[in-house]
This record gives C-alpha cells, sequence and structure tokens, in this order.
C-alpha cells in the first residue's frame, strides 16, 4: 500500500483513499441524521434538546480530533519514512491519552451540569430531555469514542476500506437501534442516546483488533511491550492542535450561536436548527472525506521527499469537492422541502426550515475549500496557520457578524452571519493555501 501512496497516479489514488473516507463519514452523518429523524418523531421540542446539548460533544470530539488527526498525521509521516518503531509508539500514546481525555470529559461534564446548562439558557421545556440525553452521552464517551480517534490511524496507513467497513456497520447497527429503542421501547431521547453508546463502542473493538490481531496491519498496537512517551504526546497535541482549537472554537460558538437563537427566534428555531445542521452535515462530511482521502497521500508524499506529489494531490482534492459544493448548493436553495420534511411532519417548522436554510448555507462551496486548506497546512505540520484558519472560521469572522445582522435583520441576521463568515474564511484560506504552494514548489526543484 505505502507503494501505491508514493507511486500511484495522483486522481487514482484521491478516488482510492477519498471513496471509503467519503463513504465511512456519509454513513456516519446519515446515522446522525437518521437519529434526528427519529427523534423529531418524538416531538419538535426533542430536537431542540439533542440540538442544545451540542457543546458537550463538540467537546468530546475536539480531543477525538486532537488525538485521532495529531497522531494519524504523525503515523503516516513515519509510515512514508519506513520507521514503523515511532509509528506504533504514537499509536499506542494516542490510545492511553485518549481514555484518559474523554474520561475526564465524563466526570467533569457530570458534575458541572448545572451551571453548564445555565449558560447555555436551556429552557424548563427541553431541560428533562437534555438532561436524559447527554449523560448517556458522556457515560459512553470512553467506549464510544476511542475507536473513533484510532480510527483515523487506519485510514492513515492506506487501509481506508477497514476504516469505512467499521464505521458502516457501526452506523447501521445505530439504526436499527435507534428504531427499537425510541418507538418499539418508548424510550424516547434516551433511547437515541443509548443506540449512539452502544453503536459507537463497536468501532471501539473493531479498531482495537484490527491493529493487535490483523497480520496485514502495518503497524501493530502493542499494549504490553510499548511505553508512555512525553515526546510521543507533545508531538501528538503539537500536530492535533488546529483541530481541537476548530471544535473548542465550536463550543464557544454554539453556546454563543444558541444563545442569538433562543433571543431572536425562540425554541422553534433551535429545533431548526437542529435539522439544518443535520443537513450540512451530510454535504460537509463529503468534503471532510475527500480531504482526509488526500490526507495519508500528502503526508506520505511529504515524508518520502515528494513535494510535486502532495501538491497535486491537493489541486485534484480541491477541484473535486468544488464540482460536490456547487451542485448540493443548487439543490438546496431550489428544492429546501425534500430535504427538511424528512426531519419532521410539522408544517411551521418545515417552512421555516426551509427559508433558514436557503440563507445558513449560502457559503457551502468555501466550506469545503477551506477543509483542503487547513488539511494541507495540517499535513505539513504549519500548525499555527492551520489554527489561525480553524479560529478565524469559527468565531474570529463570525462572533462580529453575529454583533450586527441580528440587530438590523432579526434571526435572518444570525443565519447570513453563519453564510458570511463561511465564505469569508473560506476565501482567505484559499489564498493562504495558492501562497504556500508557490513557495513549495520551487524548493521541490532544487
Amino acid at each position: 500500500m505505502n507503494t501505491d501512496l508514493g507511486s500511484e497516479k495522483i486522481t487514482k489514488l484521491i478516488f482510492m483513499q477519498s471513496g471509503p473516507a467519503i463513504m465511512s463519514m456519509v454513513v456516519a452523518a446519515i446515522y446522525n441524521i437518521v437519529d434526528r429523524i427519529f427523534v423529531g418523531r418524538i416531538e419538535p421540542l426533542a430536537l431542540t434538546a439533542v440540538g442544545i446539548t451540542m457543546p458537550f460533544q463538540y467537546v468530546q470530539m475536539a480531543f477525538v480530533l486532537l488525538i485521532g488527526i495529531g497522531g494519524s498525521t504523525l503515523i503516516s509521516i513515519r509510515y512514508g519514512e519506513k520507521d514503523i518503531e515511532s509509528a506504533e509508539s504514537i499509536l499506542y500514546n494516542s490510545l492511553i491519552f485518549i481514555v484518559v481525555a474523554e474520561l475526564a470529559i465524563t466526570v467533569l461534564g457530570i458534575l458541572f451540569i448545572d451551571p453548564i446548562f445555565r449558560l447555555m439558557g436551556v429552557s424548563q421545556s427541553v431541560d428533562r430531555m437534555a438532561r436524559e440525553y447527554i449523560v448517556i452521552i458522556l457515560l459512553g464517551g470512553v467506549t464510544g469514542l476511542t475507536g473513533y480517534c484510532l480510527n483515523n490511524s487506519v485510514r492513515s496507513t492506506g487501509f481506508s476500506k477497514y476504516s469505512m467497513k467499521y464505521v458502516t456497520i457501526s452506523s447501521v447497527i445505530n439504526i436499527v437501534l435507534d428504531a427499537i429503542f425510541i418507538f418499539v421501547f418508548g424510550w424516547g431521547v434516551k433511547g437515541a442516546a443509548f443506540a449512539t453508546v452502544i453503536s459507537q463502542s463497536l468501532v471501539t473493538l473493531y479498531v482495537i483488533n484490527f491493529f493487535i490481531k490483523n497480520e496485514s496491519a502495518p503497524i501493530r498496537l502493542k499494549l504490553g511491550a510499548s511505553r508512555i512517551s512525553k515526546d510521543s504526546i507533545r508531538k501528538i497535541v503539537s500536530n492535533g492542535a488546529p483541530s481541537f482549537y476548530m471544535n473548542i472554537s465550536g463550543v464557544v460558538l454554539g453556546v454563543i450561536l444558541n444563545r442569538f437563537i433562543i433571543s431572536f427566534g425562540g425554541d422553534y428555531n433551535m429545533a431548526s436548527i437542529t435539522i439544518m445542521s443535520s443537513i450540512s452535515m451530510l454535504f460537509t462530511m463529503i468534503f471532510y472525506g475527500i480531504s482526509q482521502g488526500a490526507q495519508p497521500i500528502i503526508g506520505y508524499n511529504l515524508g518520502a521527499k515528494q513535494i510535486d506529489r502532495s501538491i497535486e494531490a491537493v489541486k485534484v482534492a480541491a477541484i473535486t469537492i468544488t464540482i460536490f459544493s456547487v451542485i448540493f448548493l443548487t439543490f438546496i436553495e431550489l428544492f429546501p422541502n425534500l430535504l427538511v420534511s424528512m426531519f419532521t411532519s410539522d408544517k411551521e417548522l418545515i417552512k421555516l426550515t426551509s427559508h433558514n436554510i436557503k440563507i445558513f448555507l449560502l457559503g457551502l462551496p468555501m466550506i469545503g475549500l477551506h477543509s483542503i486548506s487547513t488539511t494541507y497546512f495540517q499535513s505539513i505540520s504549519r500548525v499555527n496557520m492551520t489554527s489561525i484558519l480553524y479560529v478565524l472560521r469559527y468565531g474570529g469572522i463570525l462572533l462580529p457578524l453575529l454583533c450586527f445582522f441580528p440587530n438590523i435583520l432579526g434571526i435572518d441576521g444570525v443565519y447570513a452571519s453563519n453564510a458570511l463568515s463561511d465564505i469569508i474564511s473560506g476565501i482567505i484560506a484559499l489564498l493562504f493555501l495558492i501562497i504556500e504552494i508557490r513557495k513549495a514548489r520551487p524548493c521541490s526543484e532544487h
């Protein structure tokens, strides 16, 4: 597989690597969407309860990305350098790190749930459902998210099909359990939470089994032979920091955005943003899948000193993302009702969300270009640049806009601020990417 990454035609490699990555991420997005559809059938405010707890899950995912992306980026580079021992040390330390981190999040999240709910502006009408849902999600953090963290390392060594298989099986089981727990057992939002934790835990079992027992795995998880390395953890944190900042910024932004939405639009608009976020996830997961498919190609060829191939991978990925994003945006603008009506039969909520989403996702094409830009900078260990680009998108541009547009346009101003932030941050990321590629190309020619 490593020979393919260093010699196969880039266009073919992008589709080989991105295909499974896209499939796994789209399947994961679909299970989230089906989850929201099932929750929406309980009652409209159940969507509000699930949506308003997202900052908790952003914190969980921040550490999954910090360790998963940070570790897998290093592993792909060491793999390209043929330094298998270092790659295995990074994998082991990633496992220890994620278990400790998720344990801490579980304990702190449950201990401080009351002040956090007050900060987020959780109303009495959704407090009980929100609490039932998020406590179960927090308790399942270690078993549920360890596999999603290490699955990045499966993909970074070129085994994207295995990565896709694990996520696909988990997502299908989640959908089945959702239906059973919510509609047969009548567990409501608790059923959705239990289904999520159980299905995610299966990914952990699959991934750990891959690195311990699968003979085709290029690196192994050696639980007894490996040691905790401060140097490995430091490097993981350094490389994964931009992804961590992205999600932590998302936490802060989510809390602020929720308060703006509740202030200007009430609980119904909170249900609306939950639907829009689910639809957005389906499309953006395709962009992230293409970017993640390009990452091992960029990282491996960087380690192998083949800079031109890394640059070509970025270009092919950017063009592919642009084509998909324009198609998706056109569909959203022309047929919003078709998407929104999947989540609820409430006519008022369908009408409201169909209007909102045409504003909210106007910047969709630039989200994709922002994604491949940050992937490239992270792959070449330009941590500071990646962090700057994430912070710009997840707060640096949006927060000033939120202070201005809602006062003029009301709730539409909240959604317009989001779209304009995506557009501006995407343009800035693309400009920095072009500058970096122009600087890198002359170096590769010497």
